[in-house]
Formats: structure tokens, C-alpha cells, sequence
């Protein structure tokens, strides 16, 4: 039987930021302003999360809950989908 393993490098959310960003909304026809993360590791690594919501406080909401999270970088796109269909079904 063989077993599968998996490199996952698991670091603390050493500083994260909620960052604004502007989004073309096609419905109506102009750029919106929209918020994201930018989150800083332990190990150095940085991963930009420019578009999550509208709403300043969503991003705020999250950004509280991953400061100092311990987590391997590879699953936050999981955490922020997660999130998302929290707030949005």
C-alpha cells in the first residue's frame, strides 16, 4: 500500500490588511471600489486578495479572524470561499 504525502509548510498569519481596490461593475457600467487582504506570513510569504466584498466590514471581519492564524498559505483561497459563502449563502 502506498502512501501519499503531502509537502504543506504551516506558518502564523504574522500581518494581514484589509487594502482597497476598484472593480469594473458591468451592470453598472462603472468601476466600483471592492476590499481585500493583503496577508503576511511568518515565513515571508505574502498572498494579495484583492476583490472580496463591497463592504469594508466583511474584509474587516475576516482580516480579525485570520491575524495570527496558524495555517499553511495553500488553504486560504479555501478559508476566503469558506468565508464568503458564510456572508452570501
Amino acid at each position: 500500500m502506498s502512501q501519499m504525502v503531502l509537502d504543506c509548510v504551516i506558518a502564523c498569519v504574522f500581518s494581514c490588511e484589509v487594502v482597497q481596490s476598484t472593480c469594473w461593475n458591468e451592470m453598472k457600467e462603472r468601476d466600483e471600489i471592492v476590499w481585500g487582504l493583503r496577508v503576511q506570513f511568518s515565513d515571508g510569504e505574502i498572498i494579495y486578495i484583492p476583490d472580496i466584498s463591497t463592504k469594508w466590514s466583511d474584509a474587516e471581519r475576516l482580516r480579525k479572524r485570520l491575524e495570527g492564524a496558524t495555517l499553511s498559505a495553500e488553504f486560504l483561497p479555501d478559508i476566503v470561499d469558506d468565508y464568503l459563502g458564510e456572508l452570501y449563502g
